[in-house]
């Protein structure tokens, strides 16, 4: 969908990036911008800047960056039209109906092919179930003590193997390969990737159904097949469940390892209860589950991999403001059994009384090291302290730290005074140590990081080396930058330097929209970026277009000085090898003569201009 540069302007004007990444996002103050964990890769120190004066965000450990859009297209997966449309529904603005332009139309078509087909998938396996065919699947859905009604709340089905043959006359082969419900043999022939599986459609939160997790009817390995990443679908984007759960009045969410989980406790009556993908809790999943609420109950398995994985979700949560609780199931192992054997006043119960994330941890380390109290044990007494003081630090707040530490010393017997010592002394380590864990962290990100050529493409993707670019697009991207943030730069460099002498469909017009700024006015960047469809556009016009590269810039004559004659050398070189190609020698040596004195008059105007 094409929209006018006005009705994209208001937009993002609409949204405000810090609002808008905030709901996805936790972030802090720090100075005149807000830091917090990058969304786009995995890290433990904050490298992901947003800039509200130029309504762009940056992530110094993977690259990424942009505009209030950007984000929304990377973090969502979704092309640009989307993205403005999604912004718009969020401040309640009215989009025109405008012309949509091909590569949307292509994207947007194969998008809502991909939903019909797991729609046509969903349909199919819902009514196998209820057919002779998947008896077997009805059967443990009722030994599961699951009523038709849940079941068709859930949409629950069964693949009996035969989805390809419902679907391949009206889906080409290339198209089923990509939506991950088939597998294709190398020998020729296809076959469904899920088979003799009771079917658990997985929905977003419009209600289409984007993925499926399987659970095979038998011995079969593995016993819970999920889909893979599609078009449609991130399995660390998305949660089972929450397309309803977020509607609950409960006020928290119940987050689980597994599909049954979920469905035993909806139908129990807590109608907010949501699982993980068939993965450990993500970051990207936490940040979700903050947009609904700050309060999470753990109710994961009660046995060791279970406990092991609450221990990891807690300082996943934390890290994206939530307060975790953590549900005691003993002797019961997950919530499915839980309920069936106690009822749901008895889980209701369980719920008031869960564990803060304190008491947990506290209780998860100290099983680690055995007898604490025992005078065989001071080893293991010792451990545990500095386990314990290790776990304080990770609270950055100095109030909750110190409530953490009160509540510690007095369940344990501990001095405060030392144990404050301990913490302290720790803390500094920590940070030594995370500084250079984020050195190192940014070094590799931009060892593997994609480096775009002057058209916004893939130029080569690096690994274990660090990138090469092109001289003249470095030269350009320093051109480019103070043309944005210099009027007076850009005043003088328009004198010398065409659209037509950078490369690069990209930066040729990103040149010619900041040569119709009036002499004096600076680029209003955050519109700039909006004027690119494409996320990899966008990414390149932020970078150029970043305060890091303005100060990178130095001296801003030198800088031009530089910039400018290196771009007047390739210019020239060019004409002379066209000449070359043409066996014109004689123009050859015209152009190679002129080009001396065309090159030290440059230069000498160059330096008297004024900045």
């Amino acid at each position: 969908m094409y929209y006018p540069d006005s009705v994209i302007d208001e937009v993002r004007s609409r949204n405000d990036i810090v609002s808008v990444i905030g709901q996805y996002v936790a972030l802090k103050r720090a100075g005149s911008g807000y830091v917090g964990l990058c969304p786009f890769h995995s890290e433990k120190t904050p490298s992901f800047s947003v800039t509200p004066s130029r309504q762009t965000y940056k992530c110094y450990g993977c690259q990424k960056g942009g505009n209030v859009f950007t984000f929304m297209m990377e973090h969502e997966n979704v092309s640009f039209p989307e993205a403005v449309r999604m912004l718009a529904e969020r401040v309640g603005y009215e989009l025109p109906k405008q012309q949509e332009s091909a590569y949307g139309a292509e994207l947007r078509t194969k998008k809502e092919r991909m939903l019909a087909l797991y729609k046509e998938a969903a349909e199919y396996y819902y009514r196998m179930l209820r057919t002779e065919a998947g008896k077997f699947g009805m059967e443990y859905l009722t030994g599961r003590r699951l009523t038709a009604e849940t079941m068709r709340q859930f949409g629950l089905g069964y693949s009996d193997g035969k989805l390809y043959a419902a679907v391949k006359d009206r889906y080409d082969d290339p198209f089923l390969r990509e939506s991950g419900l088939f597998t294709f043999r190398e020998n020729g022939g296809a076959g469904d990737k899920f088979f003799n599986r009771v079917m658990f459609p997985i929905f977003d939160n419009r209600g289409k159904v984007i993925a499926f997790g399987g659970r095979v009817m038998g011995d079969a390995k593995p016993k819970y097949l999920n889909s893979p990443e599609t078009l449609v679908f991130n399995k660390s984007r998305n949660l089972y469940h929450l397309n309803e759960a977020r509607k609950s009045r409960r006020g928290y969410l119940i987050l689980c390892e597994g599909y049954m989980d979920v469905i035993s406790l909806t139908q129990a009556g807590f109608d907010n209860a949501v699982a993980t993908l068939g993965t450990a809790l993500t970051d990207q999943q936490a940040q979700l589950l903050s947009r609904y609420t700050k309060d999470v109950v753990l109710t994961y398995d009660s046995d060791g991999a279970g406990q092991t994985a609450i221990n990891r979700a807690i300082p996943i949560l934390y890290q994206a403001g939530i307060r975790a609780r953590v549900v005691d199931m003993t002797p019961y192992k997950d919530p499915d059994e839980f309920i069936k054997d106690l009822g749901a006043e008895e889980y209701e119960k369980r719920i008031r009384d869960a564990r803060s994330s304190y008491r947990f941890e506290m209780e998860y380390l100290q099983k680690q090291f055995g007898d604490i109290g025992s005078t065989d044990n001071t080893d293991g007494a010792n451990a545990f302290l500095d386990a314990a003081a290790r776990w304080m630090v990770r609270y950055e707040d100095e109030l909750e730290r110190e409530t953490y530490m009160k509540a510690f010393c007095k369940d344990y017997n501990v001095s405060y005074q030392a144990f404050v010592r301990k913490v302290n002394h720790i803390g500094a380590d920590e940070a030594k140590r995370r500084a250079a864990e984020a050195a190192r962290d940014q070094q590799e990100a931009a060892r593997a990081a994609e480096v775009l050529d002057g058209n916004g493409e893939v130029q080569e993707t690096t690994a274990g080396r660090a990138p090469k670019r092109d001289d003249i697009l470095n030269t350009q991207d320093y051109l480019v930058t103070l043309i944005g943030s210099r009027p007076r730069a850009r005043k003088v460099i328009r004198k010398y330097l065409t659209i037509e002498d950078f490369t690069g469909n990209v930066y040729r017009e990103v040149v010619r929209r900041c040569y119709e700024y009036a002499e004096n006015d600076p680029v209003d960047v955050a519109a700039l970026v909006s004027r690119f469809e494409t996320a990899e556009e966008q990414r390149l016009v932020a970078e150029m277009l970043s305060d890091e590269m303005a100060v990178k810039a130095g001296d801003v004559s030198k800088a031009v000085e530089d910039a400018v004659m290196k771009i007047h050398k390739r210019r020239t070189e060019e004409r002379i090898e066209k000449a070359k190609a043409d066996n014109d020698v004689k123009e050859a040596s015209r152009l190679i003569r002129e080009s001396r004195k065309e090159t030290e008059s440059l230069r000498m105007r160059l330096r008297m201009e004024t900045y």
